[in-house]
């Protein structure tokens, strides 16, 4: 845990708090795809529908800051 937070610090240092909190909110989904691709877990087309909506709030949200 001590060196993910190295990790993670030295990415907030270099990406910026804001910019990179904004990707953080991306992580769920990550997580969302690889279970899916790794442990063939079931994904509903809700999921992918809030997914893509999610997605599009973040990127318009890093573009139009």
């Amino acid at each position: 845990m001590l060196v993910g937070f190295i990790f993670w610090y030295r990415g907030l240092a270099l990406g910026g708090i804001a910019g990179v909190g904004q990707l953080q909110l991306l992580q769920p989904f990550f997580g969302l795809v690889l279970a899916a691709v790794f442990l063939h877990e079931p994904v509903a087309w809700p999921v992918i529908a809030s997914t893509v909506i999610v997605v599009l709030c973040v990127a318009g949200a890093r573009r139009f800051a």
